[in-house]
């Protein structure tokens, strides 16, 4: 069955190229974050967990082959329907559209694809390139030694 789950912000998107999780799996993935009103309208599509700042979370994810080997995409829009290719940044508000199916081997039984993301209001992605180490105290030049 096919859900759209309406206003959300989102967080680690990664809807244009599958990656591989620590799992192994190579997959496409997307974090929801919500508020504690939204949890029973939103724990049918997978499990929930508290993030450190009180808000919820859960993730969607789609695998990056189908079950006949064929590559899967994810559909990524704005708010007018056309294609959107930048990358979306942490707290971006979507939409997004799922499909949920019976599934022995899933949390609470469905299993929840991802299917499109159409994306509201657009927070650009910043990468944290700047981040690096402070100079502490002196700094001496070690040889290194040749004998061992």
């Amino acid at each position: 069955m096919q859900t759209i789950i309406r206003n959300v912000a989102v967080n680690y998107a990664k809807v244009y190229k599958a990656e591989k999780n620590p799992f192994g799996q190579t997959q496409f993935d997307i974090q929801l974050e919500f508020g504690k009103e939204r949890i029973d309208e939103l724990k049918g599509f997978g499990k929930i967990r508290e993030l450190p700042n009180g808000n919820f979370a859960l993730n969607i994810s789609r695998a990056e082959r189908n079950k006949d080997g064929k590559e899967n995409a994810i559909r990524v829009v704005d708010m007018a329907k056309a294609p959107f290719d930048k990358p979306i940044g942490n707290g971006s508000i979507a939409n997004l559209i799922v499909y949920s199916y019976a599934s022995p081997r899933a949390y609470n039984g469905t299993k929840t694809v991802l299917i499109a993301v159409q994306v509201m209001n657009h927070v650009p992605y910043e990468p944290a390139s700047n981040v690096d180490f402070d100079i502490v105290g002196e700094t001496k030049s070690v040889e290194a030694s040749t004998d061992f």
